[in-house]
This record gives structure tokens, sequence and C-alpha cells, in this order.
């Protein structure tokens, strides 16, 4: 048995991360400690080089619950007024941090600072490739 991974060891890890319904949305080689939703982080203690695993990262272990109170609707004209062309999805760095377009309507346009997979479910597939010792 070869050595197995302890907290504050740097890991390199080949991994997939995807949400339920199959959509890919990360995947990775190089990994120091911390920089892992704690969830994955938490899987990788006691694994040793080769070996795989699949598991699922619950909103709390992820990036955390989807809070209503993180979303706003903001009236179109300041994306006008900006020359910018709203599009789901789009990233935007306010004063405020960063947020995410979630929904676009007539007049109004939903923005969200919540992680974009904030409240879901993440499934992944690791494999680690090597271990450095803290």
């Amino acid at each position: 048995m070869g050595e197995t991974i302890e907290a504050g060891d740097k890991v390199t890890i080949n991994y997939q991360g995807s949400l339920e319904d199959g959509t890919t949305f990360h995947t990775f080689d190089e990994i120091g400690s911390g920089s892992l939703v704690k969830g994955l982080e938490d899987a990788l203690i006691g694994m040793e080089v080769g070996q795989e695993k699949e598991l699922k990262v619950p909103p709390e272990q992820g990036y955390g619950e989807d809070k209503p109170e993180l979303v706003q609707t903001i009236d179109s004209k300041l994306f006008d007024e900006a020359e910018i062309t709203p599009e789901v999805g789009m990233v935007l760095k306010t004063p405020h941090g960063n947020c995410h377009v979630t929904k676009i309507m007539d007049d109004k346009i939903e923005i969200s600072y919540n992680h974009p997979l904030a409240g879901k479910t993440l499934d992944y597939k690791v494999k680690v490739i090597n271990i450095e010792k803290k």
C-alpha cells in the first residue's frame, strides 16, 4: 500500500465535475490544498496514487445553497446605457462583486450574486496522479 493523502498535502489529480443532468462543469489536473470544494477535498483524504473514486457532493459541501436574497431584478435600461447585450450566464463585475445573468425578461434582467453552481449536487470522477507530502 502506498502513501495516502492527508490534510495539507499537495496532490495532482484528474477530475471531471458534472451536474445531475450530465452537463460537465469542470475538469482539472493540478490541485493544491484549499482550492477545491470541501466535499471533494474531504473525499481525497486517505486516497493513494492510482486510486479512482466517484462521488456526489451536496450543495452544503459544494458551492452552498442558492440564496434568494442574492438575486435581484434590475431595469434593462442599465444594460442599454452601458452598451451591454445581456445573455443568460454572462458574468458581470459590479461594485458589490461578481454576479451573473439568470433571466432576461422584456424590460427587466434578473441577476444573481450566488455562485452559478450554488444549490446544485455535484458529481465527481477523480483519479489521484501524484501526492506531495506536506
